[in-house]
């Protein structure tokens, strides 16, 4: 279901391309545009300098010249979208198309002032298996986001309540943003982001509550760190979208009794074509919403 995209290969010797199909890359980088032009130019340059690691750039057609920025960055790959795509999207593709056991998803209106991915990773190979390792991020006068996610349901409504990161590790309900370091596999074996979401925030929203639901939890790590350079004021759009259903329904449509497994129906917001996909996936529920809800209390 994935936007209509192309794919433009960094440039490698021969020798090298041909031992990379033989192994997969440790990590990768992959960077959503935010920018056009020079400005986007200047933001690959950037992160292509900072990171030794292959950087993937996802941009749609209008935001720069694919052929320039091929001939003035040749050890970057090029992810060019037919028309602007949501992050799940982007982020779907990147994990198929990385090769990569970890990849890291990030935004070319951030800088990094600490970029300690080989430190992140050591938390995604804990026993508990975390989906994803999250930034601190601060706007343009150093401030820092909100970005630390907590549940909570209004009226039948999945609302979760923002907080400032303490600047250590800890748990957050789902990636703000998309940004973060994931695990491809467990990304995939999660089944990733649900494009038939038609909203950024609902589509992480949705990614982080299964995440958690499954017994895959998420932190956020001052061993990431990144300023966006140029805003003061960064929001989630968290209005109603077409697939908000879909988040309520998979989040909500399960409660746990005595460590037994139950599908209920929500009110206001149920999906239901999606009672078949949720009989399958019932086992797959460690906890419930209500649960989690009052253990992050607790905690």
């Amino acid at each position: 279901m994935s936007s209509s995209y192309r794919l433009f290969h960094r440039k490698q010797d021969i020798g090298k391309r041909i031992s990379l199909l033989h192994r997969e890359q440790l990590l990768s980088v992959a960077m959503v545009a935010q920018e056009k032009g020079e400005a986007l130019a200047r933001s690959v340059e950037h992160l292509a300098e900072l990171s030794r690691w292959p950087l993937h750039v996802l941009m749609d057609e209008e935001q720069g010249n694919i052929g320039e920025l091929t001939e003035r960055f040749p050890s970057v790959t090029f992810i060019v979208f037919a028309l602007p795509a949501t992050i799940g999207a982007m982020a779907n593709v990147v994990a198929n198309e990385c090769y990569s056991t970890y990849f890291y998803l990030t935004r070319s209106d951030l800088r990094h002032s600490n970029y300690e991915l080989e430190e992140a990773l050591k938390y995604l190979e804990q026993s508990e298996k975390p989906s994803v390792i999250t930034p601190l991020l601060s706007n343009r006068l150093g401030e820092p986001i909100p970005t630390i996610q907590t549940p909570l349901a209004r009226e039948h409504l999945i609302d979760p309540v923002s907080f400032i990161p303490k600047g250590a590790l800890e748990p957050t309900l789902y990636p703000f943003l998309g940004l973060g370091l994931y695990g491809r596999a467990l990304f995939q074996r999660l089944r990733g982001f649900d494009e038939a979401i038609e909203s950024d925030y609902w589509q992480t929203l949705d990614f982080g509550l299964r995440s958690w639901l499954y017994g895959y939890p998420i932190y956020n790590s001052p061993t990431l760190q990144a300023s966006f350079f140029e805003r003061q004021f960064v929001i989630e759009d968290r209005s109603a979208a077409v697939g908000i259903k879909r988040v309520h329904t998979r989040a909500l449509g399960v409660r746990q009794i005595k460590g037994k497994n139950y599908l209920r129906k929500v009110r206001r917001y149920q999906d239901n074509h999606l009672q078949e996909e949720m009989r399958r996936r019932l086992s797959l529920y460690k906890t419930d919403f209500y649960q989690l809800t009052e253990e992050w209390k607790i905690s």
